[in-house]
């Protein structure tokens, strides 16, 4: 028997432990000395081998008392685990999966621009030509005539060489820097010599948000003439834009008038008027392209879909930032993958702990 703290009850040594019945007998007569040493060894002998045996005893009580607490441990660890019953499962998964269904569309789906590096479109704006468009040697586009434009072509982002051909000869090769994320619309066009060499010339595409009746509204001037006025319903809009500039407003949805004269004067008219659509929720790119010295000044346009808002106002007119600059001047890419992934994980935890914490309560 083993109380607390590992003491040992006096009684039961003492039963344990009486001195013999020869030692007792041997306590009532007198004995020789020799004889009562003799007794003595053998009961201190005897007394030896009982403590020993006791404290075995002890000992293997003890082991076996820690044997049964980690035990117990055990069954009570396995009961809590035990108690989360199949159904209680059944119920938690599908809620998990439920989370990660719902969000999955949103993880899977990559804007254009994140997947490929960045988006090029290219404008042939040399009226009378027939262009095959290569970037990094790889021919992306064939036959393409003055006044189209073609793409988007998903590049890798960085130095992009871009070369343009007419049957099989080089027109013109220049390398490009293209943003990851970015939009570019590539334009090849002539300089305001119309004998001059083509040029290449990029703007980048500010896809950010308008109001959803607003529309986002560019117009680059990429044609053989000096400095020009860009009017829209009468009233100069774009003052003095040079060869290889572009201009960006937000405007209300609608169709506008637009014509292009010399800078401060109201003839020549060198383009127009023309009846220019502009839808909502769209960025609709206006490229002015050939000479008016050979009648071939036209326009080629493009439209890209761009994010909606309900409070925004007309945004400022940029003047001034068309040319190689602007190929610097490049779109944000969409942002928040990583915060949507957090978002989830997050939910999928806090369902398993709601869980969790209602399981162990029952």
């Amino acid at each position: 028997m083993v109380r607390p703290g590992g003491t040992r009850d006096a009684r039961v040594l003492t039963r344990s432990h009486r001195p013999s019945k020869t030692v007792l007998a041997a306590k009532k007569k007198r004995l020789p000395l020799a004889v009562k040493s003799d007794l003595r060894i053998r009961y201190a002998r005897i007394h030896g081998v009982g403590r020993l045996f006791h404290n075995f005893a002890v000992n293997s009580e003890g082991e076996k008392m820690r044997r049964q607490s980690v035990s117990g441990q055990s069954r009570a660890v396995h009961e809590k685990v035990t108690r989360i019953h199949g159904p209680v499962i059944r119920r938690v998964l599908p809620l998990l999966l439920a989370v990660l269904i719902a969000a999955a569309p949103a993880l899977l789906t990559v804007p254009a621009e994140a997947a490929a590096g960045a988006n090029l479109y290219f404008v042939q704006g040399l009226p009378g030509r027939t262009l095959d468009i290569s970037v990094d040697g790889r021919q992306v586009a064939t036959g393409v005539a003055g006044g189209k434009l073609v793409g988007p072509f998903g590049v890798a982002s960085g130095k992009r060489m871009i070369t343009a051909k007419q049957d099989g000869k080089v027109v013109i090769q220049r390398s490009v820097s293209a943003g990851s994320g970015a939009s570019l619309d590539v334009v090849i066009h002539q300089p305001v010599s119309p004998t001059g060499k083509p040029l290449i010339t990029t703007y980048a595409n500010k896809l950010t948000a308008v109001p959803k009746d607003k529309a986002g509204l560019r117009v680059a001037h990429d044609a053989a003439v000096g400095p020009a006025d860009i009017r829209v319903n009468g009233q100069v809009l774009f003052k003095n834009v040079a060869n290889g500039e572009s201009l960006d407003v937000v405007v209300p949805a609608g169709t506008y008038k637009v014509d292009i004269v010399p800078t401060g004067a109201t003839s020549p008219v060198v383009l127009g008027p023309l009846d220019l659509p502009v839808q909502a929720g769209y960025l609709t790119r206006v490229f002015a392209i050939g000479a008016p010295s050979q009648k071939t000044m036209t326009v080629a346009l493009g439209t890209i879909k761009v994010p909606a808002t309900g409070s925004a106002k007309p945004s400022e007119v940029n003047t001034g930032t068309g040319g190689q600059a602007a190929g610097l001047d490049q779109a944000q890419s969409p942002l928040g993958q990583s915060g949507l992934w957090i978002v989830v994980f997050l939910a999928a935890l806090g369902v398993a702990v709601a869980t969790g914490r209602k399981v162990v309560r029952r």
